[in-house]
């Protein structure tokens, strides 16, 4: 087993700041959009300056995303990632002018123990530096089966909290997957420039982009808190699945660590419940603004 790097968790935390404040730049103005369509919904979206600097910050966090995983487990730095649910809820909050609550506080403040947790307990080993390309062929399909499976349902279902959590675990499973694909892409780069045009890069490509799209068909279908909990949930679950059959990265197992490591996912699980049950509405003060209109300039 390894020590975690404090560099690697510094990057990771990074990471979940810039992706938090991405994510409530970014809901706030895909509220009230059509949530129908694939490329026209972006294309209304990247009209909105709000939207644009939430995708910057989005991009600033994957960049660090990719710098905590140049030498860290995805068993760390994935966990890590779901701090950004700590964030992104009371930034929502934030920019809808309204006050965070203490629940949601004392939430974030146990999200954040119980990643500390988990982290620590698990100290996953080493792996080797390259993926095994058929570990990553078997958890990709996997996946994809279950993204599709959830993106069915969203579409046919009319409630919109159903069709947000379905699509939140949808691309939160493909942002887990795109994290270790990322690793990959890394490692290959490291190792041999040349091979950046290898499967990795275009396995990134597909499933960050199929990610992203659904993220904001989720954004414009449901509140913030119908979708994050799934997507904050399946990320790290996803990620570590590859990490274990690609990388080989297994989390410590003895009594002891498997303990710290049950407890640190409870944790993490009942932070993410109350932070998204117990807070305000995000995106309540959309309902009346004239801002919803597709068309208009955030």
């Amino acid at each position: 087993m390894r020590a975690v790097s404090f560099s690697t968790v510094g990057y990771a935390i990074a990471a979940a700041v810039c992706i938090a404040l991405g994510s409530a730049l970014q809901h706030q103005a895909a509220g009230g959009q059509d949530h129908r369509g694939g490329v026209g919904l972006l294309w209304r979206l990247a009209r909105s300056r709000r939207w644009m600097t939430g995708l910057a910050a989005t991009g600033a966090g994957t960049l660090l995303h990719a710098a905590a995983l140049r030498g860290g487990a995805l068993a760390v730095v994935e966990p890590v990632l779901v701090m950004n649910v700590a964030l992104a809820l009371p930034a929502r909050e934030l920019l809808d002018r309204a006050r965070p609550s203490a629940v949601q506080a004392l939430a974030a403040a146990g999200l954040g123990a119980g990643v500390a947790v988990f982290v620590i307990a698990a100290r996953p080993s080493a792996g080797q530096p390259a993926p095994d390309a058929r570990g990553a062929a078997v958890v990709i399909a996997v996946g994809v089966a279950l993204a599709g499976l959830c993106s069915a349902v969203a579409a046919r279902t009319r409630s919109g909290p159903v069709a947000g959590f379905a699509l939140g675990l949808a691309a939160g499973t493909l942002y887990g997957l795109a994290g270790g694909v990322l690793k990959a892409t890394v490692q290959t780069v490291l190792h041999d420039p040349a091979a950046l045009a290898g499967w990795p890069t275009w396995a990134l490509a597909a499933l960050g982009g199929w990610a992203f799209l659904l993220h904001q068909r989720a954004y414009a279908r449901a509140p913030l808190r119908a979708s994050l909990p799934a997507l904050s949930t399946a990320n790290p679950l996803a990620g570590m699945a590859f990490g274990a059959l690609a990388f080989g990265e297994i989390p410590a197992s003895g009594p002891l660590a498997a303990s710290g490591e049950v407890l640190g996912l409870a944790v993490i699980v009942v932070s993410v419940m109350t932070l998204t049950r117990r807070g305000a509405d995000p995106g309540r003060h959309l309902q009346a603004a004239p801002q919803a209109a597709p068309c208009r300039r955030a």
